[in-house]
């Protein structure tokens, strides 16, 4: 099993697409990519009623914690 060193993520945008119009239909007003600066994951995340969400689930951030840009 791999082990991953534990810190606290603190993402920077890398990309800000334009959301498609069938992902504006579903509520999606934008959408970021950000990359953690000290592990360099990247998350995708997107902005519903004026509150930023990931877009996936990552496990690790329930022990670590995050930081957002």
């Amino acid at each position: 099993m791999e082990q991953r060193h534990k810190h606290r993520h603190e993402y920077e945008t890398t990309y800000h697409p334009s959301p498609a119009s069938r992902a504006r239909d579903l509520g999606i007003e934008a959408a970021e990519i950000r990359r953690c600066k000290t592990c360099q994951q990247e998350m995708p995340f997107v902005l519903v009623r004026n509150e930023w969400f990931a877009l996936f689930e990552d496990q690790s951030l329930e022990e670590q914690g995050v930081l957002l840009a």
